[in-house]
């Protein structure tokens, strides 16, 4: 796992945009990125989902266009024993502690309701609508 500059680890993009002068706005947003996206997992944790990507970063279309079309990929669970569900209320919980923007709050507990939802069987829907004519 790599090692930023303070001696802490990160993941993917936030990795890439770090090792270098961000070059597009992509590696920007990752650079200046400071969410709970970014202490989510634990750096041997493993068997992570995008379902447990959209509830670290706060993705509920995300969330909801998985679940729609595989609802029992709530109950997917990472090394450390997490669900989707139970990542997205520890980013509620600590957008609560850290005094986090509401809408980033708002994202992840609407990620924990989509989670919710597919426990408890209910139908889940996602229509795609293009944007691209």
């Amino acid at each position: 796992m790599p090692k930023l500059p303070d001696g802490s680890f990160a993941r993917g993009e936030k990795w890439f945009a770090l090792r270098s002068r961000p070059k597009n706005q992509t590696e920007e947003f990752w650079a200046r990125y400071d969410g709970f996206g970014n202490i989510a997992f634990q750096e041997d944790e493993t068997a992570i989902t995008p379902l447990h990507k959209s509830a670290a970063f706060g993705w509920p279309q995300q969330a909801q266009f998985l679940l729609a079309r595989n609802p029992e990929h709530w109950a997917d669970r990472t090394s450390y024993g997490r669900t989707a569900l139970d990542v997205a209320r520890q980013a509620v919980a600590w957008c609560e502690v850290n005094n986090r923007p509401k809408a980033e709050l708002e994202e992840h507990a609407e990620v924990a309701s989509w989670c919710l939802a597919a426990q408890q069987g209910k139908e889940i829907s996602f229509d795609i609508v293009g944007t691209n004519d």
